[in-house]
């Protein structure tokens, strides 16, 4: 397989770009079960790294590969060469184990075989957004992810799930912290939003492209909800209690992210960590817009831009082209994986806060559709 590297988002709403994913690939699911009243609880930043943990687990158990992946704010997804079969099933296990065990929340796994849900009528097609010099992202089309979630969930898919037992050994979710205060609005909303296509017969409907170059005209400033005025850091560090429960010493948790505050406030570079420059690199490494069998933006933006948002989306749906959700919130989360803090070496999956995704996922189905990619 080789995907084709884009520019630009919108060249990754094209179809021609592209490429199929190999019949003998799997498609690695984890979820959190019970996610709404988990939400309803306060709990969505356990919530996020519980999906975020899906992803990280994987990628270090693979070698480090740089496999494609998509955070969905209480799940991920990953694609996962016939070779590293054994290697995803374990992980799954072990963040099985660890969500249990550090964050007392379930999760739903399972590896699909991407022939089985091409044997559904589905494919799995790949692309990337470059991101920077060193950093891309995945984008997932073709309706594989959504029918592999959706067969992770039925009886017809029973043989796919993965689960724990009391052998199963941790994770290792090295990389994976959530150091940050939330992202204030500077605009006034953080809208989270999820965008499906009503038509399932292309991999990748022209409605995406043609509705996001009209979101695009109704945005008058940056949307990125990653900004250098809103990148704060917490001392302690947010998170550090479960950071630990992963089995990070102290000084990993609290001296690193303690030098980190050093560097970035100085302008000094500690032991080859220059924190300014880290930090200028956090908007671009962002996966706050993606596709990944729909489209999924948090984007920082005005309320009269988010009614004009919310205007061009039910015109949309009320001609039978979409079907969509929407979550407001005042600030967005941010949950890291940084492999290095070199440019590239890190990737940071945003959410909007109470449940952004999760949330507007809930919308979506309240419109007829199942299979969006959160649990109730």
């Amino acid at each position: 397989m080789n995907p084709i590297t884009v520019a630009s988002f919108s060249d990754a709403l094209v179809a021609g770009n592209y490429v199929r994913v190999p019949d003998d690939w799997f498609i690695a699911v984890g979820d959190v079960v019970q996610s709404t009243p988990a939400i309803a609880a306060g709990r969505y930043k356990d919530v996020n790294l519980a999906g975020a943990a899906t992803i990280v687990g994987i990628l270090n158990a693979c070698n480090g590969q740089d496999l494609p992946f998509a955070f969905g704010g209480d799940g991920g997804i990953v694609l996962i060469p016939s070779a590293f079969e054994g290697a995803a099933r374990t992980a799954l296990q072990g963040v099985q184990k660890i969500g249990r065990n550090a964050l007392s929340l379930d999760l739903r796994c399972a590896l699909v075989p991407v022939a089985a849900v091409r044997a559904e009528g589905r494919d799995v097609r790949v692309a990337y957004q470059s991101l920077g010099s060193a950093r891309k992202l995945a984008m997932i089309s073709g309706g594989g992810i959504d029918c592999a979630e959706a067969l992770a969930k039925s009886a017809s898919g029973a043989q796919f799930v993965v689960s724990a037992d009391e052998a199963t050994l941790e994770a290792d979710l090295n990389g994976l912290s959530c150091r940050w205060q939330p992202l204030m609005s500077r605009n006034g909303v953080m809208l989270s939003a999820i965008v499906r296509a009503n038509d399932q017969t292309s991999p990748l409907p022209s409605i995406y492209l043609a509705l996001y170059d009209q979101i695009q005209s109704v945005l008058t400033r940056d949307a990125c909800p990653v900004s250098l005025s809103n990148l704060k850091p917490n001392w302690p560090p947010r998170g550090a209690k479960l950071e630990r429960a992963f089995g990070r010493s102290l000084f990993e948790v609290y001296g690193q992210s303690l030098l980190a505050i050093v560097s970035e406030r100085t302008g000094m570079t500690i032991g080859g960590f220059n924190g300014r420059a880290y930090n200028a690199a956090h908007p671009s490494h962002s996966d706050y817009r993606k596709f990944a069998d729909s489209l999924r933006m948090v984007i920082d933006c005005s309320k009269y831009e988010a009614d004009g948002i919310e205007t061009i989306l039910k015109a949309a749906r009320a001609k039978n082209l979409i079907e969509f959700g929407l979550h407001r919130a005042t600030s967005a989360l941010m949950t890291c994986f940084v492999k290095t803090t070199d440019d590239g070496g890190h990737v940071h999956f945003i959410d909007g806060a109470d449940g952004g995704y999760a949330m507007a996922s809930q919308e979506l189905k309240s419109q007829g559709s199942s299979n969006v990619g959160a649990s109730a």
